[in-house]
């Protein structure tokens, strides 16, 4: 992922410079629309984008490509009109500037789940019948790869057009995904989900003044990130203590004032990347054993146990994106000094109207020794493949090479650097922290495989860690045989044996 956003860092940089100078702290959305080449030119900022590979004369003559999709994030893929908002715009004019580029009709068909459409009952509808019904696949992550040891995708790296060591494609993710030389499904910067879907630590700056007088260090947070000290007991050390009952009724509730804010569920599987823990690693062969340093998983899930049951400064809240709005309105309302949060919460109205400036950090190290910060994305995002089932493949290769190389130079710097950076963020210094958060995006193949190889170990962790469990090491022992016997039971009934 790093290769995805290396490029913001400087954006930033030059961003920042264009907001002093002119007074106007939005930079121009510049795409390469009515461009049928490659491009490789600058924008408005002077930021040369790498060139994809696909020839300048690559025509297809208008041949379908069907894109099966959810109606679950409807607006990250394809817009039906311009509408003046940036980030929309930038995905309109990619659909109509991919089709006129490399000749090809691009065409959308959603599953609506809210009135029972079943995506994954139409790829098997589409396998079991044979057909070439659809071209491109994109999906929820965690359930789409259980497609691969079905055999339903190509090995994209068989694919003529797609080149996956391009920075429009998520370096860190395809290491993951990657089975014996092979990759099924990839993401990247077409995935504006993977960016939304990103858990960073978000502070009202208001709040965190008025606690200064006692801990000085809450006037130096992105000098503790800059520094490296940025870890899990620097913040719980800064927030642990804040708790003023607000309402008098001798209750922690949400009219309360806290240090911290956690939501008890996806809140905290931010562990597993920030904490640098792995769970699968490939083996000699390329397929997959367990790597788990049982050491630092016991001692971080301790932390995350005194941190829901045993924190008085801490408000806690229950699983799903309720909860997580819950601690969005806090925060609004100046009672939470810092919540773990995905950045999409920067969108809503919420955070968008709040009346106190917030910022953004990286979600903490695990301790000092550990080099970088490490963003956990979760696993809703969009990855993309490419059925076999298709009888033009690198058709449609060729059509997601060249919509992920636009996202990268155009819908990408859109959303970061226009929508969040530009209209919601309100300090230079904050949009330093965002690329950190984004640059820093690290996945383990257990996520990615939840629901076959790794017998969803890390998310049933987070149920465990909810019910205030604390036999970690018999807990670990008795879900490690269920990954020994995914990874054996995958491995002899599909193509991999």
């Amino acid at each position: 992922m790093k290769k995805i956003f290396s490029i913001f860092l400087v954006l930033a940089m030059l961003f920042s410079f264009a907001a002093c100078s002119s007074g106007d702290g939005n930079s121009k959305n510049t795409g390469p629309v009515g461009d049928t080449t490659g491009y490789n030119g600058p924008n408005d900022n002077g930021i040369e984008y790498e060139k994809d590979d696909l020839p300048d004369d690559l025509n297809f003559g208008g041949a379908t490509v069907k894109f099966l999709l959810e109606t679950v994030g409807r607006g990250d893929l394809f817009s039906d009109e311009l509408n003046s908002d940036v980030v929309n715009d930038s995905i309109y004019n990619r659909e109509k500037y991919v089709e006129e580029r490399i000749g090809v009709e691009l065409e959308p068909f959603y599953v609506d789940p809210q009135n029972g459409g079943d995506y994954e009952k139409e790829i098997e509808k589409m396998i079991a019948s044979d057909e070439d019904m659809y071209q491109l696949l994109g999906y929820t992550t965690f359930a789409f790869t259980r497609f691969v040891f079905n055999d339903y995708f190509n090995d994209l790296y068989d694919l003529e057009y797609i080149n996956l060591e391009k920075p429009w494609w998520s370096q860190t993710f395809n290491a993951e995904a990657e089975i014996m030389n092979g990759l099924y499904v990839t993401t990247g910067s077409l995935s504006l989900s993977l960016t939304r879907s990103l858990f960073a630590i978000f502070y009202n700056k208001t709040v965190a003044a008025n606690n200064a007088e006692d801990n000085p260090e809450l006037d130096k947070l992105y000098d503790i990130v800059e520094s490296g000290d940025w870890t899990y007991d620097k913040m719980y050390e800064l927030g642990s203590s804040v708790y003023v009952d607000n309402n008098g009724n001798d209750e922690a509730d949400e009219e309360d004032s806290f240090g911290l804010g956690f939501q008890r569920g996806i809140g905290i599987d931010f562990i597993w990347s920030s904490f640098d823990i792995s769970i699968l690693s490939p083996d000699e062969n390329g397929w997959f054993e367990i790597d788990i340093p049982t050491e630092k998983l016991y001692s971080s899930l301790e932390r995350l146990t005194n941190l829901l049951f045993n924190t008085n400064g801490c408000f806690v809240i229950g699983g799903g994106d309720g909860g997580l709005n819950t601690l969005s309105a806090m925060m609004a309302s100046d009672n939470l000094i810092f919540m773990n949060n995905m950045l999409n919460a920067i969108e809503t109205p919420t955070l968008r109207n709040m009346q106190s400036d917030y910022g953004i950090l990286p979600t903490p190290k695990y301790d000092e020794k550990q080099d970088e910060y490490y963003s956990y994305a979760h696993d809703s995002y969009l990855s993309f493949a490419i059925p076999k089932t298709n009888l033009n493949p690198d058709v449609a290769a060729a059509a997601l090479e060249a919509m992920a190389s636009y996202a990268y130079r155009d819908t990408e710097p859109a959303y970061l650097d226009t929508a969040l950076k530009g209209k919601y963020m309100s300090d230079p210094q904050s949009r330093r922290m965002l690329d950190l958060v984004v640059d820093g995006f690290k996945v383990d193949a257990a996520w990615i495989y939840l629901e076959t190889l790794s017998a969803e170990y890390p998310s049933n962790f987070r149920i465990f860690i909810c019910q205030n469990k604390t036999n970690y090491a018999s807990e670990h022992t008795k879900m490690e045989k269920k990954i020994k016997n995914a990874l054996n039971m995958f491995k002899i009934a599909s193509k991999f044996s």
